[in-house]
């Protein structure tokens, strides 16, 4: 045990890498010959080495790229399964001001546009109140038109957490009690964190909502200033 802690303390990753191959095939070369009675030669053995030592990286570095790509889909936006829809809901706030603006956007399993709203609401809150009240109103909004096999994205943790677990007695925990009360009309319904990046559509249409004259809603054809987003989340 000393001599491999006096290795593994002086050399790189690589080497250390090439120091644990050597030792389990010679591990391995002995077995061959006390079970099998198979004698492997140095060459053969050297050559084994290098081969699975190769393979090892190899699988290394696709485990990395796998690693990567799995995080990168995290933070995209991904069709809902076969049969059912996503709804992204979002609110953007302005600081200093009594207002702030919530959208909401469904999409199918093909990522086709369905149906899209955003208002503009008079009110001074807090950025989790706020991302509560667009939720809230798109499950309202949602379970007027339908009410099974819908997915409710939301990038607000705090808000889905609330959701998904235990509430308390302050204004924002009403508000979700509001939300929970509601998923109550759905047969099938998930309220899931999604990170901001994969909530663009719905990020543009709360932002949008302050240019806008009182409640802005689309059905069937989606507004130009949000098209491309939906094209290119689509393919």
């Amino acid at each position: 045990m000393s001599v491999f802690q006096r290795v593994f303390q002086s050399v790189n990753k690589g080497q250390a890498g090439m120091v644990g191959m050597v030792c389990w095939n010679l591990w391995n070369r002995r077995n061959c010959w006390v079970w099998d009675h198979v004698n492997i030669s140095i060459v053969g053995l050297k050559s084994r080495i290098h081969h699975m030592l190769d393979e090892w990286n190899k699988a290394q570095e696709e485990k990395q790229k796998a690693a990567a790509l799995l995080q990168n889909r995290d933070r995209t936006w991904r069709k809902p399964p076969a049969g059912w829809i996503k709804i992204n809901t979002d609110a953007a706030c302005v600081p200093g001001t009594d207002q702030f603006g919530i959208g909401c956007v469904a999409r199918d399993e093909h990522g086709c546009f369905l149906r899209a709203r955003c208002t503009l609401i008079h009110r001074s809150v807090q950025s989790r109140e706020a991302e509560a009240i667009g939720l809230r109103e798109a499950l309202s909004w949602i379970k007027h038109w339908r009410n099974t096999k819908c997915i409710f994205e939301c990038d607000a943790k705090l808000v889905v957490d609330a959701v998904n677990g235990d509430r308390g007695y302050s204004n924002f925990d009403m508000l979700i009690e509001d939300c929970v009360d509601i998923i109550k009309h759905f047969d099938e319904v998930l309220v899931t964190f999604v990170h901001r990046s994969a909530n663009n559509v719905a990020d543009l249409l709360a932002k949008a909502a302050y240019s806008m004259a009182g409640l802005q809603e689309w059905i069937h054809t989606a507004p130009d200033f949000i098209t491309c987003n939906l094209d290119f989340e689509k393919a």
